[in-house]
């Protein structure tokens, strides 16, 4: 799962070097495409949305690209889109991110073009339609809404808060960076890629999770802009000047260095895995809880932190809580849960565990609620330095 999760990470990097490489020299490419890759990690995690991460960025790329090239939209990218939409719910991005590659294009071709315009919205008609063939159809686009319109589960929720620069110093520094850069260098953008720009900073700084729609997208919105402006840093000056020594060494002999140093990867990596196991961290796996809780045959309703959730279903546990808050723990259940570990959640958290017949509990050390089980009564039965074990003191 790791080595499957950094493959992903690092195809979105050189996918994304390969988009800027189409405009600007190849080392400016790269080293953009490293940075941007830098300031997402955040949201590096074992989970779909990753996969993702590919997707977007060729979707972006070719989207913009035809519209900068006056051409209609590529179809094959609709087979991309069904892929993306039984991957992941951002996948009604890519008709927002379609709607201003159209916009980039009329503001280029007006309505000079009316063959052209209509290829572009047959494409975006056809986005909502092809985005269907998911298990959930049209349930799977509703859950956008009840996203971005809120519900009591999204506040809760550490990756859906708004953007703090006290929390994330190296995202401050890079938007920092990129509005110093645009206003220092005037770059002269159009106002449909501005209004793209405007929109992912936006969605950003509203959700956390969203942070690689402003660092990933944006450098390949401008990047031909930024070519057009500053020839130094352009593709063509790049192939017009004379190769050094270092270049030419590795012009020549290109695939055989990639082939040793895929060998050389490969290598390294048996060598760790086999040296190393590589397993979940205790913080969110509770290894050692859940051997007790196998050991000593705990069964019936568990109450657990929410950290916890996704390691109990993995173990076949039924959970009171996981991951699943914005689209399953509703109707009052998230704001119940929340109060029970607030100041003077006694009481709350005693009538959920009737009413919900809770038999044992899984907590993380630090979770609030742990002196009021103390004062309830309940057995500690276990406890480390990741997961702390209480059982109902029959």
């Amino acid at each position: 799962m790791a080595l499957l999760i950094i493959s992903t990470i690092a195809l979105t990097g050189a996918l994304l070097s390969w988009c800027l490489s189409t405009w600007l020299r190849p080392m400016a490419a790269a080293g953009l495409a490293l940075f941007a890759a830098a300031l997402i990690s955040p949201i590096y995690t074992a989970r779909p949305h990753i996969f993702t991460l590919p997707i977007i960025v060729i979707w972006t790329a070719m989207l913009f690209r035809a519209a900068r090239n006056e051409q209609g939209p590529p179809l094959w990218l609709l087979a991309l889109l069904v892929l993306w939409a039984n991957l992941h719910a951002t996948f009604t991005l890519g008709f927002v991110i379609a709607a201003f590659a159209g916009l980039d294009l009329l503001v280029r071709t007006r309505l000079s073009n009316p063959v052209l315009l209509g290829k572009w919205v047959a494409f975006g008609l056809l986005c909502p339609v092809v985005s269907l063939i998911n298990p959930y159809g049209i349930k799977a686009i509703l859950a956008t809404f009840t996203v971005a319109y809120g519900n009591e589960a999204v506040p809760l929720i550490i990756e859906w808060k708004p953007f703090d620069a006290s929390d994330q110093p190296f995202q401050e520094v890079g938007i920092l960076l990129f509005f110093f850069a645009l206003l220092v260098s005037r770059l002269r953008v159009g106002w449909a890629k501005a209004l793209f720009i405007a929109f992912a900073l936006h969605i950003y700084l509203t959700h956390l999770r969203f942070m690689y729609l402003f660092f990933l997208l944006v450098p390949i919105v401008l990047a031909a802009e930024i070519a057009e402006q500053y020839p130094a840093l352009s593709l063509a000056k790049w192939v017009s000047d004379r190769r050094d020594g270092l270049e030419r060494f590795f012009a020549e002999r290109f695939y055989r260095i990639c082939g040793v140093a895929g060998v050389l990867l490969v290598g390294a990596t048996a060598m760790l895995t086999s040296a190393y196991q590589v397993e979940p961290s205790q913080k969110t796996s509770a290894k050692d809880a859940l051997a007790f809780v196998e050991n000593n045959h705990l069964s019936g309703n568990v109450l657990n932190s929410y950290n916890f959730g996704g390691s109990l279903i993995f173990h076949g546990i039924k959970t009171f809580i996981d991951g699943r808050t914005d689209q399953l723990f509703l109707n009052g259940f998230m704001k119940t849960d929340a109060e029970t570990g607030r100041s003077g959640g006694k009481p709350v958290l005693e009538a959920q565990l009737k009413k919900h017949a809770i038999d044992w509990a899984l907590l993380t050390p630090d979770d609030s609620r742990i002196p009021f089980f103390d004062d309830l009564g309940w057995k500690r039965a276990y406890a480390d330095d990741y997961a702390v074990i209480y059982t109902r003191d029959r």
